[in-house]
């Protein structure tokens, strides 16, 4: 450590971030045995499950309704005019988002040997982290192991002008509770 008269918080892991892999390795290692501490500075469940492949598979979910309800007369089903609320399709979105997200986040606070601190982690060492907590204060950790699982989050292009106009990225957009009348899509993922 930095020096001996520093006081830090002794872990055998210390796990940065709540996504696809930090859920996981933090309940296997906790469950093993090992005191392990996950920092989460946002929602528990990254990318994947707040702003990437559950929203977006919901939400192409509704689409794909709404498709296959306005095909139905092709297979001799009768179903009138199909329209869209997006608000609802938003709404379910969320509903569902905040289902697994409670799930995940009850499942690591329920898990024995382990703690989840929400804070934003920063190395003072090698084996050694600060995590300015997001409830106001610090804590000081330190682990013989410490896995990094920040996730993803999107990128503004530096185009000349855009910051001029309004424009969405891949976690606003799904926030609509209408469709654009015309979308120009810069490059691609979520």
């Amino acid at each position: 450590m930095s020096s001996s008269s520093e006081t830090f918080e002794e872990y055998k892991a210390v796990i940065i971030g709540t996504g696809q892999a930090g859920k996981p390795l933090a309940t296997a290692l906790a469950n093993a045995g090992w005191k392990t501490a996950v920092v989460e500075s946002g929602l528990v469940g990254g990318s994947c499950i707040n702003v990437g492949c559950t929203p977006t598979k919901t939400m192409v979910a509704s689409a794909r309704v709404a498709y296959l309800a306005r095909r139905a007369a092709e297979y001799g089903v009768n179903t009138g005019d199909v329209s869209v609320d997006m608000a609802r399709v938003r709404e379910r979105k969320q509903n569902i988002v905040e289902m697994f997200r409670g799930g995940s986040q009850r499942g690591l606070e329920r898990t024995d040997n382990l703690e989840l601190i929400f804070g934003k982690a920063s190395f003072v060492d090698t084996l050694a982290v600060e995590v300015q907590l997001n409830s106001g204060g610090t804590r000081r950790l330190s682990a013989e192991k410490i896995f990094i699982n920040t996730g993803a989050s999107p990128v503004v292009p530096a185009i000349p002008g855009l910051d001029e106009v309004p424009f969405l990225d891949s976690s606003t957009i799904m926030e609509m509770d209408t469709l654009p009348e015309h979308l120009l899509v810069i490059g691609g993922g979520y």
